[in-house]
């Protein structure tokens, strides 16, 4: 027998050993937790009891989001038309920063008059009209820890037109915008490269989930809308004096000639200074 097959079968030897003992070491594994059975049933009953219960309290959470592309403002090459329409006293809106570029949009959406605009507004839920502020109420249940306080109990936020809240409507309304804007709302940008915005809103309620980011995009696009409109607006009517002024020296022009030729019905023709009048 050589060397070679020597080892060979020693080799062999080892592997079938390694195997019987792994053979038994599950085995011995396998008994020692059939002997805990009671431990480990008591453990899993206890495990699915404490799932269950926390499945039951922990609420889901809800998440709506809106992601659009914020407008780049810069006008690149027209730089030098910008120039020009400034002096006539035309904005052109060239300036470098403006509400609805970098963070400013951030604080825009979560500024007090964006979401106390939003929550004040009346949506559809279950066929009545409803403002989301009462609807934060209902599924936050305040009206239960309002119980206590008579001043609280019957309180609303639709107001007529010409109301204005009270100090306490407006202690509450401010106490709900904080809360909106640490807990429910968030406006980031997913890629600090590109010009695309986020906004989330969170909530254990489903329906003021979606209502509330529908509602305060919506708030904020009809306030670019509106800002935009009223330059362009100024715009115009920047032009339309500057066209007005124009006409009116033309107008005085015209009757000074005319003047001047009803004044010399002899005009001779060859002299034009006599057509022009001084006008001052």
């Amino acid at each position: 027998m050589t060397k070679e097959s020597v080892h060979d079968n020693s080799k062999n030897r080892n592997k079938e050993i390694s195997l019987k003992e792994l053979i038994l070491k599950l085995r011995e594994g396998f008994r020692y937790l059939l002997s805990k059975w009671l431990i480990i049933l008591i453990c899993g009953i206890g495990g699915g009891i404490l799932g269950l219960v926390y499945s039951y309290y922990k609420k889901p959470i809800y998440c709506a989001t809106t992601t659009f592309v914020l407008e780049d403002e810069k006008v690149g090459g027209m730089g030098s038309l910008a120039g020009l329409a400034s002096m006539a006293g035309v904005d052109l809106g060239s300036g470098g920063g403006g509400i609805f570029q970098g963070d400013n949009i951030f604080e825009l959406y979560k500024s007090r008059i964006m979401i106390e605009k939003t929550l004040l507004t009346p949506v559809d839920y279950n066929g009545k009209k409803q403002l989301l502020i009462e609807r934060y109420i209902d599924f936050n249940n305040l009206k239960k820890s309002w119980n206590n306080k008579p001043e609280l109990s019957n309180i609303e936020f639709s107001l007529k037109i010409g109301e204005k809240f009270s100090r306490l409507q407006d202690s509450i309304l401010r106490d709900i915008v904080l809360d909106i804007n640490k807990n429910y709302l968030d406006v980031a940008k997913p890629d600090k490269k590109l010009s695309i915005i986020k906004a989330d809103v969170r909530s254990k309620d489903e329906f003021f989930a979606k209502a509330f980011n529908e509602q305060i995009v919506k708030n904020v696009n009809d306030f670019y809308i509106q800002t935009k409109t009223k330059k362009s607006l100024e715009n115009v009517k920047i032009l339309q004096q500057k066209a007005d002024s124009v006409r009116s020296v033309m107008n005085g022009a015209i009757y000074s000639a005319s003047a001047v030729v009803d004044a010399t019905p002899n005009l001779n023709p060859t002299r034009q200074t006599q057509r022009t009048a001084p006008v001052q």
